[in-house]
This record gives structure tokens, C-alpha cells and sequence, in this order.
């Protein structure tokens, strides 16, 4: 603008005729300035748009997991809420519902548990197959038979936020859930034939044998999000192109120090939060009813209390964490791998310690640490491995049951990295 300004005093001066320099003056003053003054402004506007598109810190999108025990879980805490809704309700039982899934499924969900045990020793629970165990009823106790396997409920969850950041154009951080990989759901496969449908069954009591002592009912898993459905603010905007419409959210109701995505298969080709709005571009030519994953940003009261650490994919902010992540430099040598997995501060529990690169394993070697990321299918990568990075860690906290899921987490976050490999964790 100063040089603009400049500029216009020198042609001002050129100018011989008094009336003649003050008309133009007068000209230039209320229209061309003006005018400049409007398209300088339009222009930062246009450039701010372009940075908040670009530009965005990655621990904002953070995603914090836990577990809390049913009747301690607060449905309105201003950051955390279970991942399933209905698990706020305590599980019961229909013997005609039951009958129904037996005959359609071939089994029925019984009891979903925590395993407070190491990730090695509930693979050989999940061995077991068939385990014995009773149903109780107002008129009497039954042996019934019964099988354990994986929750899948949660990981699909998972497997949906990771669709959901893709669609919005948001980089992937492996959520560190090591949590979820501890529950186990324990399925009927027959009903007793005493049962009949007037009675009521009162609990069932899987028999788990020498891990029943680790087994917990009373536990929900908790994360940071809440699933939102917010309507449009007026009427969809025609974009330039003639085929694309811009929508506003308003998100004054929830806060703008929250991340809003759009859980959608409407046609969306961006979504930029500005202030208390939210806009979205795509197809859809009518106002319309949105689902929005809202992650929640914020810190834990001081009398917040958790039986179990609250765990989290956010990363140290320093400046060489937001330079190389800026510039996209990949992670090279040893010792900047080693402070790139120090960068999640999990050293409380396990210390990272070096890595080895060897040959493929063999058939016998049972693997320490899993993907948390096995959902991902479409990684342009060899499907056959030459050889693996093995991520070596030392225990350090209390929590033992937890370190190998931990390491899991990390070793997940290198495989994003080095594909070329496969990655894996070991305690030493």
C-alpha cells in the first residue's frame, strides 16, 4: 500500500495545472484507492483461506482412549464419552432373542470382559476354543458351553475413524489404543434344554479358568470424540464451477477449540473450520442434516480419577517436530528414529532401546507386538517381507499387562513409516 501511495504523489507532482492536480487527486482518492484497498483486502482473506487449508497442527487432531468403570462414567464430562453408547446400560438377557441368534448365528453374545493381562497371554485364552460354565435363572443354575474371541466392536470404531479422517482429507496418526485390544466377548453356543422361555436368566458365568481372576464386566472404553448431528445454516452457496455448493455449520453451540470432521458419504471435496463456522464443499445441493465427529480438545479435571492411564497419540510440540513435519523429511538415521518414537512420550513405560534389522522369521517365532493399523489394506507396499525391523524396549513401568500393547502402538507408527520392512517390537 506505502509504495502504491508513493507512487501516486510522483504522477501527482508531474502534473502542472493547480485544478487539474487537485481533480485528479480528488479522482484517484475515491475511486482507485478505494478500489485497491478492497482487492488488497480480498486478497488476505483469499490467502488466510489457503494457510487454514494447508496449515494445520496434527495435535489437534489427537485422539485421547481409556477405560472407566461403568458406574463411575459421567455421560456429560466435557471430554471424554464411551466409544458405543449402549454400553452405559448393562448387558441382559431374552431367552427367545437368544434362541433367535443361536439359530441364525450359531452363537449368542453372553458377556463382553477386560482382560487386565499381558497381550501373549490372552492369545492363548483366545486358543482355547470351547470353556465350560452355567447360566443362573430365577429357577435354578445350568452347565452351558461357550466360546472367547476378540471384541471386534471397538476396532471397527477405529477401522471408521480412520474412513472418516481419509474423507477429510486429514493424515493418519495410529490411534494408541492399547485398551481395546484387551476385551474378549464370550459367546453361548447352545441353550440349555431345561431353559424355557418363563424364565428369567438372571447372570451368566463363563468359566475362564486360570484367567478368571483377570476378568472384568464393568469397564467401558472412553475416547475424546462425540458424534454430532448438526443442520446446514441457510442455504447451500453455488461455488464458481456450477457443480459444487458450499455449506456452513455453525459449531458457536460446541466451541471452535474442538476439530470438527464430517462422517458422510455425501460427494465432499473440503472442509475448512473458520471461527464458529464450519464449511463444506461438495455435490449436495439441498440444506441437509450432518453427522460430525467432534474431537474434543482440552486437559482433565483436577478431580478427574482413572483406575487405568489415560493414553494418547499426541506428540511433543517442539520445533523440530513442527519443521520436519512441515518440510515432510523422513525419518533417516538411528538416532533420529530414536527421538521420533520418544516424541510420543511413552517412555513411563517402556523405553526405547535400539532396533535390529534381520531376515524373515521363521514359522516358530511368535511375535511380541500386532498392528493397530491391520485395517488398513490399501498400502502400496510388497506383500512378502525380506526383512524385519525389530524396535528393541526395556520395561519400565509397573503396568505390565500393558507394555507389549504400548509397543504395539509405536511399532504401528514406525510400519506408517517403512514400509520396506515389517516391524516389529521386543521387551529385553
Amino acid at each position: 500500500m506505502a509504495d502504491m501511495e508513493e507512487m501516486i504523489k510522483e504522477e501527482i507532482s508531474r502534473i502542472g495545472g493547480l485544478r487539474e492536480r487537485v481533480v485528479f487527486k480528488d479522482v484517484v482518492e475515491r475511486l482507485f484507492l478505494s478500489l485497491y484497498e478492497t482487492n488488497q483486502e480480498m486478497y488476505r482473506e483469499l490467502e488466510s483461506r489457503i494457510m487454514d487449508d494447508l496449515v494445520f497442527d496434527l495435535n489437534r487432531y489427537q485422539i485421547t482412549m481409556g477405560i472407566m468403570e461403568r458406574e463411575y462414567l459421567d455421560p456429560s464430562h466435557h471430554l471424554l464419552s464411551p466409544i458405543i453408547e449402549a454400553d452405559m446400560s448393562a448387558a441382559s438377557y431374552d431367552i427367545l432373542d437368544m434362541q433367535q441368534q443361536l439359530n441364525e448365528d450359531g452363537r449368542s453374545l453372553a458377556r463382553t470382559y477386560f482382560m487386565e493381562y499381558d497381550y501373549l497371554g490372552i492369545q492363548k485364552l483366545l486358543d482355547k476354543g470351547r470353556i465350560g460354565g452355567r447360566i443362573c435363572t430365577d429357577a435354578g443354575d445350568y452347565p452351558a458351553e461357550f466360546t472367547v474371541e476378540r471384541n471386534e466392536a471397538y476396532l471397527r470404531e477405529i477401522s471408521h475413524l480412520y474412513e472418516v479422517f481419509v474423507s477429510n482429507g486429514v493424515p493418519w496418526q495410529t490411534v494408541n489404543a492399547p485398551y481395546l485390544y484387551k476385551f474378549v466377548d464370550v459367546y453361548l453356543v447352545k441353550l440349555p434344554e431345561e431353559l424355557t422361555p418363563a424364565q428369567k436368566i438372571l447372570k451368566m458365568e463363563p468359566d475362564l479358568e486360570e484367567f478368571s481372576q483377570w476378568a472384568h464386566d464393568d469397564y467401558v472404553p472412553i475416547w475424546n470424540i462425540g458424534k454430532l448431528k448438526m443442520d446446514s445454516v441457510g442455504f447451500p452457496v453455488p461455488c464458481e464451477d456450477h457443480r459444487s455448493y458450499e455449506h456452513t455449520i455453525s459449531i458457536r453451540e460446541y466451541g471452535n477449540e474442538h476439530v470438527y470432521l464430517i462422517d458422510d458419504t455425501a460427494h465432499i471435496y473440503s472442509i475448512r473450520q473458520r471461527e464458529n463456522r464450519l464449511m463444506i464443499m461438495g455435490e449436495e445441493a439441498e440444506a441437509r442434516k450432518w453427522h460430525v465427529y467432534m474431537i474434543r480438545n482440552g486437559s482433565n479435571r483436577r478431580f478427574d480419577r482413572f483406575t487405568y492411564p489415560l493414553m494418547t497419540n499426541q506428540r511433543k510440540d517442539e520445533f523440530l517436530e513442527r519443521f520436519g513435519r512441515r518440510q515432510g523429511r523422513r525419518v533417516r538415521t538411528g538416532a533420529e528414529l530414536a527421538r521420533w518414537i520418544q516424541g510420543y512420550g511413552m517412555e513411563e513405560y517402556v523405553a526405547y532401546e535400539g532396533y535390529e534389522i534381520l531376515d524373515r522369521a521363521g514359522s516358530a517365532e511368535i511375535p511380541e507386538t500386532y498392528s493397530m493399523n491391520d485395517f488398513i489394506l490399501d498400502e502400496i507396499r510388497e506383500d512378502e517381507y525380506e526383512k524385519r525391523l525389530v524396535l528393541l524396549f526395556r520395561k519400565k513401568s509397573a503396568l505390565t499387562f500393558l507394555l507389549r500393547d504400548i509397543m504395539s502402538f509405536l511399532v504401528s507408527e514406525v510400519q506408517l513409516m517403512y514400509g520396506e520392512y515389517r516391524c516389529e517390537g521386543r521387551l529385553v
